[in-house]
């Protein structure tokens, strides 16, 4: 309901912003019709849930080699393996709890999505597609279906943590790896006039900010809860309301359902691991040796690995390869996601240390960092604390700060192989004269990207006048932009 609600906002605060033929797409009936009686201005809404019952699958194989003629630029399976409800592309071994599903069953629910979403965007001739990030396998499916139509993705993206001057502000993507093509416009302009006195100090006053950041006082004064998670299921203290919940649940329509035995082994696993693995985990003194790479484990199962790093979910063989891919007479430092910690079993951790270049530690990060020579990120916002203290960072996955030059982009093990010993034994990185240039570019056009205030019901005009001035200048190529970086 929160969502439909925010949904039922936005819709109204679009119109109200001068957009005309506003439509919502839902999940649940019970969603549209929340949209319906709350927001009367939206011209459609329509949900998956109708569409399941009024156009049922007829021929599962020919729709699906239809799909896959169509989409010629789309792997449907890798966007079913980004679904963490039936799905363990994070090799967490049953510590999230998925249901376990057939072929039939995946092949015939994506299908349905596809065929319902192009009936949306058949129906009605729209322009922009207004979405979350890619957190659910019907919102993936979203893009790649607007996408298909031509359709302009205007994807929300809270970007909250880390704040200017302590103000939140969030910014409007064009896909669901979060690239946002103000930010891009706005460093290849400077590329090409510089950045003056102001914009260079205002950068570098946010690489402070960045550099300092915590998130575990952050999260906690914005969310009001602790950072660290507890290994038992929040659901847990309303687990009779959940379970019936749950068991009203239309496994064809809400594909997240729960497997209610899964899940209560999954709760007592996270408790057991927590405790199993407390002392695999390394120390907490900082001894860290000359020509390392610190490489933090991200939090799984989340948006961040499962589409932005899909090919790198599995950090148990993505650790395994960084040790092949380190030259000789350098280390590679791991360290737990602090909210990670009991989901995977602690048997990975121990064969990962057997690795003789592979040490864990439980130092602060930031002080990990600082004596490092590089970084090692799948998509986290970690490679942007490197970037502020001035470390090499070697960035796998898609993410919104791929483009900038300060960054290394590998696309192949041998390539980071290659990275790493350019980094490490050729000093490539610190070599470089560009290196702050780059850096300060990156975070100005970061900031002049960003929009404040946050994604709630309570700034749902703002959202919507953001949306819509995001358009407009995408189509004026950002000329009004640039030049006021």
């Amino acid at each position: 309901m929160p969502e439909a609600e925010l949904n039922a906002a936005i819709g109204s605060a679009l119109t109200r912003a001068g957009a005309c033929g506003v439509g919502v797409v839902c999940l649940r009936e019970r969603d549209a019709e929340f949209v319906r009686a709350r927001s009367p201005s939206v011209e459609a809404v329509q949900s998956f849930e109708a569409f399941q019952d009024a156009s049922p699958l007829q021929d599962q194989a020919a729709e699906a080699m239809r799909i896959a003629r169509d989409y010629v630029n789309v792997n449907w399976w890798e966007i079913a393996s980004a679904e963490r409800s039936f799905v363990d592309s994070s090799f967490l071994v049953g510590g999230l709890g998925q249901r376990i599903e057939s072929h039939a069953y995946v092949e015939r629910l994506i299908i349905q999505l596809v065929r319902h979403l192009e009936s949306v965007f058949r129906n009605r001739a729209y322009t922009a597609a207004v979405c979350p990030v890619a957190d659910s396998l019907m919102i993936h499916v979203f893009y790649q279906v607007a996408r298909h139509f031509g359709v302009e993705i205007a994807a929300l993206s809270p970007n909250a943590w880390i704040r200017e001057d302590g103000r939140p502000a969030f910014y409007v993507a064009r896909d669901e790896f979060m690239h946002n093509s103000k930010m891009e416009a706005i460093y290849r302009a400077t590329a090409e006039r510089g950045l003056d006195a102001g914009e260079r100090e205002r950068s570098r006053r946010f690489q402070e900010t960045v550099a300092g950041f915590n998130i575990v006082k952050v999260f906690q004064s914005i969310a009001k809860r602790d950072y660290i998670v507890s290994a038992v299921s929040p659901q847990f203290f309303r687990l009779g309301r959940y379970l019936g919940e749950n068991s009203a649940r239309r496994k064809d329509v809400e594909y997240y359902k729960i497997s209610l035995f899964a899940k209560m082994r999954a709760n007592l696993l996270r408790q057991w691991r927590r405790w199993r693995s407390g002392h695999l985990l390394g120390s907490r003194s900082l001894t860290i040796p000359p020509r390392s790479v610190f490489y933090p484990m991200q939090y799984q199962p989340e948006q961040t690995t499962l589409v932005g790093g899909i090919y790198y979910a599995n950090q148990c063989a993505l650790i395994e390869n960084l040790a092949k891919a380190l030259p000789l007479g350098s280390h590679l430092i791991v360290k737990e996601h602090p909210r990670g910690r009991g989901s995977r079993p602690a048997w990975q951790y121990s064969h990962l240390a057997h690795f003789p270049n592979v040490r864990f530690c439980d130092a602060d990060s930031k002080e990990i960092m600082k004596n490092c020579d590089a970084v090692v990120t799948i998509t986290s916002t970690v490679g942007l604390e490197a970037m502020a203290l001035d470390r090499a960072v070697v960035l796998l996955g898609r993410s919104y700060y791929d483009f900038s030059e300060a960054v290394y982009r590998p696309q192949s093990w041998p390539e980071v192989a290659a990275t790493l010993r350019r980094v490490l034994v050729d000093r490539e990185y610190e070599s470089r004269v560009d290196r702050h240039d780059l850096i300060d570019r990156f975070f100005l056009a970061y900031l002049a990207a960003r929009i404040p205030g946050v994604l709630n019901v309570g700034s749902a005009d703002a959202i919507a006048q953001g949306v819509l001035a995001e358009l407009s200048e995408r189509r004026s190529g950002y000329a009004s932009v640039t030049a006021a970086a």
